[in-house]
């Protein structure tokens, strides 16, 4: 399960220079994915990447911390298929519109660390 922390760290790397590097692209990507309709595709799989996590952090050095963010993960999906006063939508809505470019910069730079994190304690 080693490549699936390989994987999800390089992917966190990438995004996240994405983010910093591309933010009005970055943001009217996430416009077209963050849709009503996808909801229930981005709960199941927020869930299945925290499922793989808790399971490859057995494998890791960093245990602690990758399983906290499959636990993190699983309650993201959870967050998302519950929707509890309809939070989810109003959270979607401040990231897509209201959200400035510093924003999703510090949010690119969070992913960078987390993926560097991640792929040091392998």
């Amino acid at each position: 399960m080693k490549w699936f922390l390989y994987l999800i760290s390089f992917s966190c790397i990438a995004s996240g220079s994405c983010l910093i590097l591309y933010t009005i692209q970055y943001r009217d990507l996430l416009k077209n994915v963050l849709t009503k309709s996808y909801e229930k595709i981005i709960a199941a799989s927020a869930i299945t990447i925290g499922l793989l996590l808790i399971i490859s952090a057995f494998q890791a050095q960093g245990f602690w911390f990758i399983l906290f963010l499959g636990i993190i993960a699983i309650c993201k999906g959870g967050f998302v298929i519950f929707n509890p006063k309809k939070s989810f939508d109003n959270i979607r809505n401040w990231y897509l519109n209201t959200a400035s470019d510093q924003t999703y910069r510090l949010f690119g730079i969070i992913l960078i660390v987390i993926g560097t994190v991640m792929i040091t304690w392998i």
